[in-house]
């Protein structure tokens, strides 16, 4: 009877062992893997004949007073001949780009008066079908990086929407949210936020 006791417990208390290691493994943020964002190169939305919207974090930032970086290993298509990592089109100097479309707060709807950007870009793109456009969205400082990475998605894709509505071939296209990640000016109040909620186009090649 004492053996068979001892017996029990044992099994019981390896039963409770598993138990406790199987819940904490499937703990969120536990696993050590963190999934790529759906954007990023690789994506099938990048890959193919569509566009591609996100954000990151943790990539190693270097904030100073008064100042905003980038997260290192992101594209910038920030120079002439540049390939941008996210979107994977070589950037081109063309006169009349990057064109920026202003935005209001918490909103992907474009204005009236922005509208004439749209219409230039239009017909840029319909005179170069051999070029593709980038379309990055921003926001500002305010919301959680999960909605202002959203949000920066849905103000691409709007202006996505635009170009579609007037022909441009969407393989043509290629549409990427930084969120609040890259801020045209630094620092907080309603100045600085008019100017971070954005669209910035420009135009590039894909690199073959």
């Amino acid at each position: 009877m004492n053996l068979l006791s001892r017996l029990s417990g044992a099994i019981l208390l390896a039963g409770a062992m598993f138990v406790l290691t199987g819940c904490q493994d499937a703990e969120p943020g536990k696993s050590g893997v963190i999934p790529p964002a759906w954007d990023e190169p690789g994506s099938p939305r990048i890959n193919g004949m569509g566009s591609g919207s996100g954000n990151g974090n943790g990539n190693g930032w270097n904030v100073g007073d008064g100042q905003m970086e980038t997260p290192t290993g992101w594209g910038d298509g920030g120079s002439d001949g540049s390939i941008d990592e996210r979107t994977g089109v070589r950037r081109m100097e063309v006169e009349g780009f990057p064109k920026t479309l202003y935005f209001g707060y918490d909103t992907d709807r474009i204005d009236a008066s922005e509208m004439n950007v749209v219409a230039d870009t239009v017909a840029f793109m319909q005179a170069n079908p051999g070029l593709v456009l980038v379309i990055e969205g921003h926001c500002d400082e305010r919301g959680t990086e999960e909605y202002n990475r959203a949000l920066g998605e849905r103000r691409a894709i709007a202006v996505e929407n635009q170009m579609r509505a007037n022909n441009v071939d969407l393989a043509n296209i290629r549409t990427v949210s930084y969120g609040e990640d890259k801020p045209a000016v630094a620092g907080s109040g309603e100045n600085a936020w008019r100017q971070n909620r954005r669209a910035v186009l420009w135009v590039g090649k894909i690199n073959q």
